[in-house]
C-alpha cells in the first residue's frame, strides 16, 4: 500500500502533527489553569475591596457625626440619611463577606471580621451619643487597620508590588 519512500515522507509529517497536537493541548491546559487562577484572585480581591469599602463607609458615618457633635451642629437630614444608608449597607456587606467568606476570604480575615461584628454589637445604646460613636469608630478603625494587611497577604500583593 505505502512504499518505503512514502513512509519516509509521512513519518516526519505524522510526528510533526502529533507534536503540534500535544503542544496545543498542553498550552490550552496551562492557559485555562492561569485563567481560573486569575479569575479566582479577582473574586478574592473584589471581596476584600467590598469589606474595606464597607469599613470605610462605617468610619465615615461615625466621623461625620462626631465632628458635627463636637462643633455643636447637626448634619443635614440628607447627609445623615446618606451616611446612615451607606453604613447599614456596609454592615450588610461585612455580614455577607462573613457568610460567603470561607469561599473567598482567609480564616484570619473572617475571624477579624467576626470580632469586629461582635465589638460593634457590644456597643451599648444606653450611653451618650458621643461615646456610642467613639466606641464604634474605635472598633471600625481597629478592624480597618488589621484587615488591610491581611488582605494584602492573602492576595500576595507583595509579589505584585515588588519592582
Amino acid at each position: 500500500m505505502f512504499t518505503e519512500i512514502d513512509l519516509q515522507i509521512l513519518k516526519p509529517i505524522l510526528i510533526g502533527i502529533l507534536i503540534a497536537a500535544v503542544s496545543s493541548w498542553i498550552t490550552v491546559q496551562l492557559s485555562m489553569r492561569r485563567f481560573r487562577a486569575e479569575w479566582f484572585w479577582k473574586m478574592k480581591a473584589d471581596a476584600y475591596s467590598a469589606v474595606i469599602e464597607a469599613l470605610h463607609n462605617s468610619k465615615s458615618f461615625y466621623i461625620a457625626h462626631m465632628s458635627s457633635y463636637e462643633q455643636l451642629g447637626e448634619l443635614s437630614k440628607e447627609r445623615d440619611h446618606e451616611l446612615g444608608l451607606r453604613a447599614r449597607q456596609g454592615k450588610d456587606a461585612i455580614q455577607k463577606a462573613i457568610d460567603m467568606g470561607s469561599f473567598l476570604l482567609s480564616r484570619k480575615a473572617l475571624d477579624r471580621l467576626a470580632q469586629y461584628m461582635k465589638e460593634s454589637d457590644a456597643v451599648s445604646h444606653e450611653q451618650d451619643w458621643y461615646s456610642y460613636l467613639d466606641e464604634h469608630l474605635a472598633a471600625t478603625l481597629s478592624c480597618l487597620k488589621d484587615i488591610v494587611p491581611i488582605a494584602k497577604k492573602d492576595l500576595m500583593m507583595k509579589r505584585f508590588l515588588k519592582t
